[in-house]
């Protein structure tokens, strides 16, 4: 089947093929994004608003509970007062007079403290007896409770042992002789009632504090949750303290009762939102809950507001997706037009590269991907003509350095002078010192004429060196000192033959010869890390930058005196065709001082030997 389906495909072209999976591939996702765009976006919206409107009442909550806690604490100053205490405690020795001014004295105190707080209307004293204090207030237009209702707000505040009792008072609960307490102070009144004892623990009386139920509405009033949402509060009861809905009456119980249900079991388990049915419609309802007061802060969303933006935007996807699929389908042609055409002008391109045409290139400026895969080929066919060319060119350098080797390997005046030593020698003295210098020559010729491999160890490179100072030695008698100093662990480490016999040359023919007396030849050799180091110093007359430059662009040596035509410059080309340009000589020179060279190299072990077989380092 997946064969029958793969030949069937790539009987279309690229093109075909392209528009169709376009049409294809934009349609199907359209289709599955337009379901679940309508149930994400609807979950979604539920679960940010349900998050929103938890964190809402929580601040709303906070807002309210700071405010109930200034409140009680406010009536614990109070309760605790010399003035209340005292007043309270001689209350029913005190003549008229003496209650009179008590009342007065607290009406003045009370008025600093709630000058500028407007939310406390009225404030009580009530005696163990029932006996009443205006502390504070309107005395013209005195603050009077039913004695139903007040026998039952004292009873729930004895049983409450001082803990201050929130209750809300409606207007049936108020004894009202006009009505201009009600414009002034509030129609409905939210009361903190609290009993306080003495000093020694004796109860001495009771306190009510009214506070205004709009300095709570206030509270919650401007928040706006959405069309037909409602914030409220109520208490523990099922009675509403305050509400944005206007149908809602404070004071009032709550109609639908199912509510204080479902409050209390979620507040059993932790949940502060839950779905609900109010008033018919099905909502989302988030609450916190106050404990102090026993007050439940309430939001109700119904969902058809929820839901009316996922139905909008179910329908905008809707719409959107026909236009986009259209869109696709003639934008899938151009699009697969400007893939095939790019493909077969590469194709064509690797066609003419792979018969050997390398000069071939694809003229495509563009910025895509296919503009650079063109980019690409390309550098690729350079980058393969460069290599070519650069192998090319190596293995040309390798074959004149290696007949530049070869043609300077025997200098015909070096070989005539020291065999007129020799004679000299043997004319002078016995034949002592023939077989030394003989010997030495012999290796050194055997050195030049390429007996061996390109690479010799360090201690036979070191033999020459040895070879070539006991000859000249001979003939510049006391001329040098030779002063060694090697690692035991380098010797049998490989370098390229005839790389320091030039510099030691060097030093003798342009640093010492030139000099008077006696000059000093220091030739080191040690390991740094993977590297060689072989560094030859003379206390000659040292070199000028002018000789210097010179010396490193001369590949051949033009002194006629000397062992070889192989100049500083030809042995830094070899180290550097060797084994890379990382590698080579660097000359440090003080005229009539002295003259350093440092040759660095890799250091090859006889299992590294393979990498540089061919004379020629890897890249």
């Amino acid at each position: 089947m997946e064969k029958s389906l793969n030949r069937f495909i790539r009987k279309m072209n690229i093109q075909n093929r392209l528009v169709i999976s376009f049409a294809i591939l934009s349609l199907i996702p359209l289709l599955v994004t337009g379901y679940f765009a309508y149930y994400t976006s609807s979950k979604a919206i539920k679960t940010k608003i349900s998050t929103s409107s938890i964190q809402l009442m929580n601040q709303v909550s906070e807002n309210i509970q700071n405010e109930l806690i200034k409140l009680e604490n406010d009536s614990v100053d109070i309760a605790f007062s010399d003035l209340i205490q005292n007043t309270l405690t001689d209350f029913t020795t005190m003549n008229e007079w003496m209650r009179n001014d008590a009342e007065l004295k607290m009406q003045s105190m009370l008025a600093k403290r709630f000058s500028f707080n407007h939310s406390v209307s009225d404030v009580l004293v009530y005696t163990t007896l029932k006996e009443k204090i205006i502390a504070y207030g309107d005395v013209s237009f005195k603050f009077n409770l039913t004695s139903d209702f007040l026998n039952g707000i004292f009873l729930q505040t004895a049983l409450n042992n001082g803990v201050p009792l929130w209750t809300i008072e409606s207007g049936e609960d108020e004894v009202r002789e006009s009505s201009y307490r009600i414009t002034n102070y509030g129609k409905i009144g939210i009361l903190l009632t609290r009993s306080f004892k003495s000093i020694d623990g004796i109860p001495i009386g009771y306190m009510i504090m009214r506070i205004d139920e709009k300095h709570i509405f206030k509270k919650f009033k401007d928040i706006n949750l959405g069309q037909g949402s409602d914030i409220f509060i109520i208490n523990g009861k099922g009675t509403v303290i305050s509400s944005q809905n206007p149908e809602m009456k404070a004071g009032k119980l709550y109609l639908d009762q199912s509510l204080m249900e479902e409050l209390t079991n979620n507040k059993e388990v932790d949940s502060y939102s839950f779905t609900g049915t109010v008033s018919g419609k099905r909502s989302l309802i988030a609450y916190n809950y106050i404990p102090s007061a026993d007050w439940y802060v309430i939001s109700i969303i119904p969902f058809t507001y929820l839901n009316d933006e996922s139905v909008k935007t179910s329908i905008y996807i809707i719409f959107l997706g026909i236009f986009c699929f259209l869109l696709a389908l003639i934008l899938s042609y151009y699009v697969s037009k400007s893939i095939s055409k790019p493909l077969k002008h590469l194709l064509n391109s690797m066609n003419n590269v792979k018969i050997g045409n390398l000069v071939t290139r694809i003229e495509d400026n563009s910025s895509d991907e296919l503009g650079k895969v063109a980019t690409n080929f390309n550098h690729m066919v350079a980058e393969i003509k460069y290599l070519i060319d650069e192998v090319t060119k190596k293995e040309k350098l390798k074959r004149v350095a290696e007949l530049k080797t070869l043609q300077a390997q025997i200098n015909p005046h070096f070989l005539s002078n020291s065999l007129n030593t020799v004679r000299w020698l043997a004319n002078i003295q016995k034949a002592e010192s023939i077989s030394s210098i003989i010997t030495s020559l012999i290796q050194l010729l055997h050195g030049c004429m390429g007996k061996g491999s390109v690479l010799i160890s360090l201690q036979e490179e070191m033999e020459y060196v040895r070879d070539y100072l006991n000859i000249m030695a001979f003939r510049d008698y006391d001329k040098f000192r030779v002063h060694y100093e090697m690692e035991e662990s380098i010797v049998d480490f490989y370098v390229p033959k005839f790389i320091l016999q030039p510099i030691v040359e060097n030093c003798l023919l342009h640093g010492l010869e030139p000099k008077e007396g006696q000059g000093l030849i220091i030739i080191k050799a040690y390991r740094v890390e993977e590297n060689l180091k072989i560094i030859v110093t003379d206390t000659g007359v040292g070199i000028n930058d002018h000789t210097l430059n010179n010396l490193m662009r001369e590949s051949s040596s033009n002194n006629k005196n000397g062992l070889s035509g192989i100049g500083i410059r030809n042995v830094d080309e070899r180290i550097k065709l060797y084994f890379g340009e990382t590698y080579g000589i660097t000359i440090q020179s003080i005229p009539n001082l002295y003259t350093t060279v440092e040759i660095t190299l890799p250091a090859v072990g006889e299992e590294d030997l393979g990498k540089y077989a061919e004379g020629t380092y890897s890249r």
